[in-house]
């Protein structure tokens, strides 16, 4: 058996099997039937908890990691890492204490940071949005409080049996809950890439903590087979627990539910100042002991168990409370999205912070908060300050002015955009999704509006909120074409010193007109910087190197004709575009620090892209970058670049990188080894980069913004050219003011205004022709042609049907018909009966028809007049 530990053994643990779910679990009570899972058992902990004392979430914390910390079980402290997880691509936040971990740590690429460790890591999983407030458990964010440790095949720290004890004895010794009171429930685990087997820890059918013991990794050429997924065994054996802090301390409260046992003053404040109102402990108990039964949840069940669905007093104040409930939620969310600089837009993550926000706005409207939204973010902060570590309330100010004015201008426009998606008098689920992500509208405000516009009630599926977050917290990242080479180890002279520009290397493949060698000078297109051209010397000849790539550890050479293996040949980079590649390379960096500097520190690297003559650099800020701005930041360049500022790069184990950098090492991405490839300009950026750089920015020379831009919500783009190319810039602008100046026969400094002069009188010149071309137009039109049923005249006149032709509309028109409302073009016709059965749908009995043509015959013209009066 995979839980036979020796632990259950010397203790009289009992395996048995769940008389509700069948699942296996261990306990010390020989009287248990069921695994303690709530959905078997039920809460039994309400009003009756079974810690001796009652812990505040600080306290519980502080519990945790001292027990962890002590001479015998000498676990390492690590402080939390961010909520945003910079350091790897496929999650949009952490959902729990081992994200921080993978996939270097748990790949066997990099050390962990201690071994074993403990520490407490605020986490957020939305997908139970739809159920905060209303079950009485569930929240959007939380901390995970954990013990891991990583074994290594000459490394064993401690597995199982060990885990298992550790966790006893905490809630045992610490928290002195009864042993028979704790069952643990066998379970399989799968999270991040990683799967094992797992114990659910429950107390009184409340789970607690889940010890996973992880030992494989997704592989599709693994040859296990979990649930569909192949796995393969990792190279190292990770202890995996999560113990939840605020159900430990709900534990040790007992209250109806766990937003009154971890938000009490924040809750108190919210309530003081609205017209929400707690609610009978014992109904919210109830409503917690059943919510926690019922697999999938039912509102609507749970309501119709506590008989109080006809009350309105009753149901408008659940209402209340559990919006209270979310808002309290909701901000502490926001709070640690915001700590790490998320800015709300309607993408990715930026996406979840905008939907929190909105819903917070809902909340607060819905019970009348008296105040605004930053004080009930202060109240929260004030309650938690000890895992929100950064609190910029500039920063904050300014996002929720922002979101409350689009929130407002939302409200605005929600009824006649809702209105265009009713088809039948009702909406589907896919335009209804279509409206939250495009426009924003909360699902609530969809839902009153359709009720407000068709008198009746649209049905949203109860985890409609949930659908829609796993629509954008599924990340794919992005797919590499990857190609059949060996795998050579081709050693990266540009690494240690860029200024090699030739080199001899070794053909270690050859196939047609690609190349591996042993070492190359030549850098592979990566991090936003293209690949180095040049050529290689091979038999008196120059061949051209058109491309490189990097695939694993190979460098892959594209030439201009074939060399075969085995061959040694010299190697010549192009030394200016190398060197101006470098420069913009090396100005990236800078421009990013400065901006930095500059708007504040929510200012992160969104991607990058350099070349020749001109590069960009997209950032994360909340507003479009002005005149002003692009002025400053330039001269804040200049004063960089002329202070001679060292560009350091070396090479730091992966941890004591990131714990004397920080994570903004990840600006641009994160490289999958035990190192981190560190650049640093002096006092103004340091930044993981696999790059080509200079060694001092004085080698910059100048560098110049191009244009600015808002390439989505929250993002800037800001086009830069430096060195060289900016020289390059300056002189095509010379140039063209140099034209300009010729033309406009003024000084440079009056271009500008004598130009705005020209296009303005162009306009009013414009306005004044074509007034005067309507006016003699309709004069034309007037007295061009009169008739009556019996006669015709035709007028052939060149400047009437140009007139007529550029009012109407038309281009190459032949025949133009007045019925003395509307003007009807012909362009192509030319049967008289086509023409006669089109003019006579819109004659309507007219006594007066104007036909101007330049070319047709009298005949043809008498043929359409009889046909229509016919």
């Amino acid at each position: 058996m995979e839980f036979d530990l020796e632990f259950f053994r010397e203790n009289n643990f009992v395996r048995k099997q769940c008389s509700v779910c069948s699942s296996y679990f261990w306990t010390l009570d020989d009287k248990r039937s069921t695994c303690g899972d709530p959905a078997c058992n039920g809460y039994s902990f309400i009003n009756k908890s079974p810690v001796y004392k009652k812990y505040n979430v600080d306290e519980m914390r502080d519990e945790f990691i001292k027990f962890f910390e002590n001479d015998s079980l000498p676990h390492k402290f690590v402080e939390p890492y961010p909520v945003v997880p910079r350091w790897r691509d496929d999650v949009l936040l952490v959902n729990a204490s081992i994200y921080d971990f993978q996939p270097q740590v748990t790949s066997g690429l990099a050390k962990p940071p201690g071994n074993p460790i403990v520490m407490s890591q605020p986490s957020i999983r939305m997908l139970d949005i739809d159920l905060v407030g209303k079950t009485g458990r569930h929240l959007t964010s939380f901390e995970m409080l954990c013990h891991d440790s990583f074994n290594y095949d000459d490394n064993y720290i401690y597995w199982k049996d060990e885990t298992v004890r550790y966790s006893f004895r905490f809630l045992t010794e610490r928290l002195r809950v009864d042993p028979l009171l704790i069952t643990y429930k066998e379970k399989p685990w799968f999270g991040g890439g990683n799967a094992g087997n797992a114990l659910e820890v429950f107390v009184m059918g409340l789970e607690v903590a889940t010890l996973v013991f992880m030992d494989l990794k997704e592989d599709k050429n693994g040859d296990i087979e979990l649930e569909g997924t192949r796995y393969s065994r990792m190279p190292l054996r990770v202890v995996d627990t999560g113990y939840g802090l605020e159900r430990l301390v709900w534990l040790s409260t007992g209250t109806p539910t766990v937003y009154e046992s971890i938000y009490k003053r924040s809750l108190d404040y919210i309530i003081k100042n609205s017209n929400a109102e707690y609610v009978s402990p014992e109904i919210m108990a109830r409503i917690s002991e059943i919510a926690a039964e019922i697999d999938p949840y039912s509102d609507e069940l749970v309501l119709s168990r506590i008989n109080k669905t006809g009350d309105k007093k009753f149901m408008e104040m659940l209402d209340n409370i559990r919006s209270a409930y979310g808002l309290v939620d909701h901000a502490r969310t926001l709070l640690l999205m915001f700590s790490d600089y998320v800015i709300p837009s309607n993408v990715k993550v930026g996406y979840l912070a905008r939907m929190l926000l909105r819903r917070s706005f809902r909340f607060m409207e819905k019970i009348k908060f008296n105040g605004s939204i930053n004080d009930i973010f202060d109240a929260v902060y004030d309650e938690f300050n000890k895992i929100i570590k950064n609190y910029d309330k500039d920063f904050i100010n300014n996002i929720i002015k922002i979101e409350t004015e689009k929130y407002k201008e939302m409200l605005r426009s929600a009824p006649e955009i809702i209105r265009k998606h009713i088809n039948k008098n009702t909406i589907s689920n896919e335009n209804i999704a279509k409206i939250y992500d495009t426009y924003g509208i909360p699902l609530e405000i969809i839902s009153k509006v359709f009720k407000d516009l068709t008198n009746k009630e649209l049905d949203i599926p109860e985890n409609f909120q949930e659908y829609l977050v796993k629509l954008h917290e599924n990340v794919k990242k992005p797919e590499k074409t990857v190609k059949d080479y060996p795998d050579i180890n081709t050693r990266p002279l540009y690494y240690n010193d860029t200024g090699i520009m030739e080199f001899t290397g070794i053909v270690m493949y050859s196939n047609g007109n690609e190349i591996i060698l042993n070492q190359t000078a030549f850098y592979p297109e990566g991090g936003g910087q293209p690949a180095d051209h040049g050529y290689f010397l091979y038999n008196g000849k120059k061949i051209e190197v058109l491309d490189v790539q990097k695939y694993g550890n190979s460098i892959v050479h594209i030439i201009n004709g074939s060399i075969p293996g085995h061959s040694r040949i010299k190697g010549f980079v192009d030394k200016e575009r190398r060197t101006q590649l470098m420069i913009h390379h090396s100005a990236t960096h800078l421009l990013l620090g400065i901006c930095r500097a500059y708007f504040g520190e929510h200012v992160w690297q969104n991607s990058v892209k350099k070349d020749i003559d001109e590069s960009r650099l997209d950032i994360t800020h909340y507003k479009k970058i002005t005149e002003d701005d692009i002025k400053n930041i330039e001269n804040m360049c200049l004063d960089a670049i002329m202070a001679s500022k060292n560009i350091h790069v070396k090479n730091i184990e992966w941890n004591r990188a990131i714990s004397e950098y920080g994570f903004r090492l990840f600006e641009g991405g994160f490289p999958l080894s035990d190192t981190i490839r560190v650049v640093t300009i002096d006092d103004i950026d340091s930044e993981g980069c696999g790059g080509t750089h200079l060694k001092n920015t004085k080698d910059i020379l100048m560098l110049k913004i191009v244009s600015t831009e808002t390439v989505q919500e929250g993002i800037q783009r800001i086009v830069f050219t430096a060195g060289p190319a900016a020289l390059r810039y300056s002189q095509k602008l010379y140039s063209i003011i140099n034209d300009e100046q010729e033309y406009l026969k003024v000084p440079p400094e009056k271009i500008p205004e004598q130009s705005i002069k020209l296009v303005r009188e162009n306009i009013e010149n414009k306005k004044m022709i074509n007034s005067l071309e309507r006016e003699l137009a309709e004069i034309y039109i007037k007295n061009a042609l009169r008739i009556d049923d019996e006669s015709f005249y035709i007028k052939s006149n060149e400047i009437l049907s140009r007139v007529i032709l550029k009012y109407t509309g038309a281009r190459n028109g032949r025949f133009i018909i007045n019925t003395g409302s509307r003007i009807y073009i012909s362009s192509s016709y030319n049967d008289a009966d086509v023409i006669a059965s089109m003019l006579s749908n819109n004659y309507s009995g007219s006594k007066r028809v104007a036909i101007c043509d330049c070319n047709a015959n009298e005949n043809l013209i008498k043929e359409i007049l009889v046909k229509i009066k016919r």
